[in-house]
């Protein structure tokens, strides 16, 4: 008898081992993926925290062009200073950031007049700002569809659109 137990013997790893490396490993991968989850449900919590504090924080937010005015400074050629002239107020209750005023011609070409650097308005604050061109004048001459102002801080709820109709050219 003692010939079989010895051929029966285990050779390799034993069954204790073998089944604390497979709890082991089972604790190790349990550990890697609750933290994975753990850390891209934080991350997925923070961004709808964030976009819903925006949108509610901008629905508040109000843009009004009260006039706007184009002076071709009698010269509608290329190289002269052009201007545009236009008064922002801040309709809403929510601080916003003007940056441009966007001017659509009749033709549906998109001309931008940038400011320098972005304008801060406060709830119910009154802006003018002049912003200069030297970009030829005859595609806006008495052409302008609309002058459009977005706001930086919250482009879908502080925007106004200035029809044409209204804007006062002079020296054109």
């Amino acid at each position: 008898m003692p010939r079989i137990r010895s051929s029966l013997r285990m050779r390799g790893i034993s069954t204790i081992l073998s089944a604390v490396l497979i709890v082991a490993i089972g604790v190790t991968l349990t550990l890697i993926v609750s933290n994975w989850l753990s850390t891209t449900f934080k991350e997925r919590t923070e961004d709808v925290r964030d976009s819903a504090k925006i949108k509610l924080d901008c629905q508040f937010a109000d843009l009004y062009v009260r006039n706007v005015t184009y002076n071709c400074n009698s010269n509608c050629a290329a190289g002269t200073s052009h201007t545009l002239t236009l008064t922002v107020v801040n309709s809403g209750k929510k601080a916003v950031s003007i940056r441009d005023a966007n001017v659509l011609n009749s033709n549906g070409t998109l001309f931008i007049f940038e400011m320098n650097g972005s304008k801060e308005l406060n709830a119910t604050d009154v802006l003018t700002v002049s912003n200069a061109t030297t970009a030829a004048c005859t595609e806006i001459n008495n052409s302008i569809d609309k002058v459009i102002v977005v706001s930086t801080t919250c482009p879908k709820d502080a925007s106004d659109n200035f029809p044409g109709s209204d804007v006062v050219f002079q020296n054109c």
